[in-house]
């Protein structure tokens, strides 16, 4: 099956595709980061900035379309502490479902932990 996955961190936007088999990635199709700096001033103000948040969106748009030429048949869009921690996080998860078509999910702190985990140690890190 063919998966992407999107991870929206508080300083980068990531996208995964790979083709998985048997719960194991395969093929890696493409990788990609790119700077967004969504949790931009959100210790101060406990706000995602607009400014931040239309970064990120830009990034989506682009990331989309590669999803989409490359025929994935499942998505999900992770969000992390900057959207968690924020009180408008809810709303920029909405908006990143409704918008980009992706089963926004925001991690709890001690998933996102352990995945940062073994993402740092496995052998495809």
């Amino acid at each position: 099956m063919r998966v992407a996955v999107v991870d929206i961190g508080t300083n980068s936007t990531r996208l995964l595709v790979a083709d998985v088999v048997d719960g194991t990635v395969a093929t890696e199709l493409a990788r990609e980061s790119i700077v967004t700096r969504l949790g931009q001033g959100v210790d101060a103000t406990w706000r995602l900035a607009d400014e931040a948040m239309d970064r990120v969106f830009d990034v989506l748009a682009k990331y989309r379309e590669h999803i989409d030429q490359l025929g994935v048949e499942r998505h999900v869009a992770v969000l992390t502490s900057a959207v968690r921690d924020s009180a408008n996080g809810e709303e920029f998860r909405a908006t990143v479902k409704e918008r980009f078509d992706l089963d926004a999910r925001v991690l709890e702190g001690t998933e996102e932990a352990a995945l940062t985990f073994l993402g740092a140690t496995s052998e495809r890190a």
